[in-house]
């Protein structure tokens, strides 16, 4: 009862998806074993993406070539409440532009090689931050919090969620099992349920993340679960009651932050594999 009072009920402006629609889309059409109507709907959506936003119920069930009525249930399928809410969702902007800075994208048509150059040396940055001596010296304690935890949970959003599934998929074959979902409902649940044996891996480049689901973050808190963060943004007050930080670099502009997350994950990983397994 306490823990349910620490919860507090998901805000409007929470990203049920946690990216955007095409990205739950792919996700569904790349690992679906079964071509069935769910199939369908999701290829013919994806063909035809940059029209859907506009496109009334009648329109898509038409588009897909199945009935209204199995547009509605695909979309309870995906985790909406209906195809208004589904409608909404697509509405959500994620612009390539956004990634790359205005400066970065003028110089791309002035000056290629030196923008790669630049964003070379950001990148090079980065990893070489990802290996210093203050990450290397937490390693050990980490290692043992990953060999120890009854349960570990990943959390993230958009292409970092990319790099929990490599975590994932690597310490499943040295028989770790580490629990990652990427919608909002299921990181939220899988919050709920942890208690202080448990770890939480939040990977958070700018550290936004709390701000961005304080939902999921809120229920984390009353777990009192131990806490890793991988992020730049190492200073958050978010991050107070972290058990471990790890720093993966200083710059993040044009998207480069990502690298040195994942190497953050190899790290992990290596040493997970030479110390324990």
């Amino acid at each position: 009862r306490q823990r349910q009072m620490c919860i507090r009920d998901r805000h409007m402006s929470d990203v049920k998806t946690m990216g955007s629609i095409a990205d739950k889309l792919l996700s569904y059409v790349n690992t679906a074993l079964v071509h069935d109507t769910n199939y369908q709907i999701a290829a013919s959506m994806l063909n035809h993406y940059d029209k859907l936003e506009k496109m009334t119920l009648s329109e898509m069930a038409e588009l897909c070539f199945v009935s209204k009525s199995a547009i509605t249930r695909y979309c309870h399928f995906l985790g909406f409440n209906d195809f208004s809410e589904f409608r909404d969702a697509l509405e959500q902007k994620f612009d390539m532009g956004e990634d790359y800075t205005k400066q970065f994208q003028k110089q791309m048509h002035e000056n290629s090689k030196e923008a790669i150059e630049r964003y070379c040396q950001d990148i090079h940055s980065n990893i070489k931050k990802a290996f210093d001596s203050q990450n290397q010296e937490k390693l050990p304690e980490i290692i043992k919090s990953l060999q120890e935890a009854r349960r570990i949970v990943f959390l993230s959003h958009h292409f970092l969620c990319d790099i929990g599934h490599y975590f994932q998929s690597k310490m499943m074959m040295m028989g770790k099992y580490v629990e990652q979902f990427v919608d909002y409902d299921m990181q939220l649940e899988s919050v709920r349920t942890l208690e202080k044996e448990d770890l939480a891996i939040i990977c958070s480049i700018g550290g936004s993340y709390p701000a961005r689901y304080d939902g999921i973050w809120n229920a984390m808190k009353c777990s009192r679960c131990r806490q890793l963060v991988i992020t730049q943004n190492e200073g958050s007050p978010y991050w107070n009651n972290a058990d471990y930080i790890l720093k993966c670099g200083e710059f993040n502009r044009n998207d480069v932050g990502k690298y040195a997350a994942l190497v953050i994950m190899d790290l992990l990983v290596m040493n997970y594999y030479t110390n324990v397994y």
